[in-house]
């Protein structure tokens, strides 16, 4: 019995690290193709990936808990600057220690999301009308503390601990540890997919819709505090306006779907992180031959996300003409 679940599980990991394998594979004969020799040899480099992948995975698990439950929150991204700026401020002027400025961060983006799921409960607005709103209120509080300064993380070297490796997979581990409890250890996580997937079957069982929402949010408002400390350890956060914050969130979107797929081997949270790994392994492989920036990166980047997005969408189509391919040639 512990044999058949070892290679069970040594299958699962094999094939939920396949994704980035290839990449990699594909970005190294790429770039030796170019003449770069340095290209996955280097301590520095894997260093760089794994910083963002973990800055990246953070924020798109915050993404993907909404989604998944059938939510989309425009107002992620202002949860998580402001956060970021009264944390990173309190812990300035206080004198404090970074893991204050973690506790912080984290304290924030949970009061800041619970205040969001309660406009969005009582207020009986649609879910993208609610947060919309919300972000803009959010981000005219940026304007209007601490004198519009925001947070420098020049002058305020205490905060940037949890930016740098290793200490920045300690805020990496709590966001997935947080994730994979509720999602599937708790019963408000397990009826929150229940809701997610027949809403009106879930309330006419029992389920406390309104009590669910709160939850959600509040759990997303811990994702969102750990990204908050990752974002406000990396930069400088200045006052946002006109929904900048909404574009600072999702420009970690691509993981959250595409580890929807790549984690279907074994958990979500797990190809969430997988997939930000696989993508930080391809923007760095495209810096060094010379598109880290500009429209190719873009152009690269979005086709290969649209490739991605059509293979997964029409794999069981594959799968189902395999098993009959496989039938016909028994026959």
């Amino acid at each position: 019995m512990k044999t058949n679940k070892a290679v069970d599980f040594m299958k699962r990991f094999i094939l939920t690290m396949l994704f980035p394998l290839v990449v990699y594979i594909v970005m190294y004969i790429l770039a030796k193709s170019k003449g770069v020799t340095y290209y996955g040899l280097t301590v520095d480099m894997w260093r760089t990936v794994l910083v963002n992948t973990s800055s990246t995975a953070v924020a798109a698990l915050a993404i993907w808990l909404q989604v998944k439950n059938g939510r989309f929150d425009f107002s992620g991204g202002a949860t998580m600057v402001l956060a970021a700026i009264v944390a990173g401020n309190i812990t300035y002027n206080a004198e404090l220690g970074p893991f204050v400025f973690m506790i912080l961060c984290i304290v924030m983006g949970t009061a800041l999301s619970g205040f969001t799921a309660i406009i969005y409960i009582y207020g009986r607005l649609p879910i993208m009308i609610c947060t919309i709103g919300v972000a803009l209120l959010y981000e005219s509080v940026t304007y209007l503390i601490f004198d519009a300064k925001g947070l420098s993380i020049l002058s305020n070297a205490k905060i940037t601990l949890f930016g740098r490796m290793p200490y920045i997979l300690i805020v990496l581990a709590i966001a997935v540890a947080v994730f994979v409890v509720y999602s599937y250890c708790t019963v408000a996580g397990k009826r929150s997919k229940a809701l997610a997937n027949n809403q009106q079957s879930a309330v006419n069982i029992g389920i406390n819709e309104k009590r669910n929402v709160i939850q959600t949010f509040l759990i997303c408002g811990i994702l969102l505090g750990c990204a908050a400390c990752i974002y406000g350890s990396n930069n400088q956060v200045k006052p946002q306006s006109g929904l900048s914050t909404a574009g600072t969130l999702f420009q970690n979107i691509i993981p959250a779907y595409m580890g929807m797929f790549v984690g279907a081997a074994s958990v979500d949270a797990i190809g969430v992180v997988v997939a930000a790994f696989a993508m930080e392994i391809l923007n760095f492989g495209l810096s060094c031959i010379g598109y880290g920036s500009g429209g190719w990166q873009q152009i690269i980047v979005g086709t290969f996300m649209l490739a991605f997005y059509t293979i997964t969408a029409q794999w069981p189509r594959i799968q189902a003409a395999r098993a009959k391919k496989a039938r016909m040639a028994e026959g």
